[in-house]
């Protein structure tokens, strides 16, 4: 099988290289695609998704943050069937939009957003209804600009992303565990769970 990797706002595909160096020794062929997050030429980023995918074998999407959110939208732009691409995994992806983001709009800094906002980062109502197994990890370890932004302690979150943004109607499962935003993709727990959705299509409880 072979899993494909998007990285979230403001990285660069080197900083999901262990988690796919993880992925690897548990036997799966793996490629890291890079993008301009701030801004996003769909095409581009939607034909490199293309080329990345195996003809021979199933593949996995995984996307940490926006990345998620951008593999949301290229399904529903292509339309794919479960033999071309059999699984999804979003790593602390707001499936329906940030609630930062709407405060960070409110305090006139939307330029440091770029267009990310329109790929899904703005708040919004939207359900899972591609056929691929959707699994969705939740951090836990508020660690991040949310408390400094949004003045609430009262959310669970990673620090940037609330537990309940990681969710959505149509979602296959969904597993919590104690990281924050950017951690999430360093702990080793990610790709045991990520394995295992695999695997059984649901995650360890």
């Amino acid at each position: 099988m072979k899993i494909i990797i998007l990285h979230g706002l403001y990285m660069h595909g080197m900083v999901m290289q262990p988690l796919s160096h993880r992925l690897r020794d548990l036997g799966y062929r793996t490629k890291v695609l890079s993008y301009n997050t701030v801004a996003i030429d769909e095409n581009k980023v939607f034909n490199a998704i293309d080329n990345a995918l195996s003809t021979q074998m199933p593949n996995i999407l995984v996307g940490h943050s926006l990345g998620g959110l951008i593999i949301k939208h290229y399904l529903q732009a292509r339309q794919l069937d479960e033999q071309q691409v059999s699984h999804v995994v979003t790593i602390g992806s707001p499936m329906q939009g940030a609630s930062i983001v709407t405060r960070i709009q409110e305090l006139g800094m939307s330029a440091i957003l770029g267009n990310s906002p329109s790929f899904g980062l703005a708040q919004h109502e939207g359900t899972w209804n591609q056929p691929q197994k959707l699994g969705c990890i939740a951090g836990t370890l508020s660690l991040g600009a949310r408390s400094l932004l949004m003045m609430d302690n009262k959310m669970m979150s990673d620090g940037t992303v609330t537990v309940e943004e990681t969710k959505i109607e149509g979602m296959t499962d969904h597993v919590e565990i104690r990281s924050s935003h950017t951690s999430l993709i360093y702990t080793s727990l990610v790709p045991q769970q990520i394995h295992h959705f695999i695997e059984n299509n649901g995650f360890i409880h």
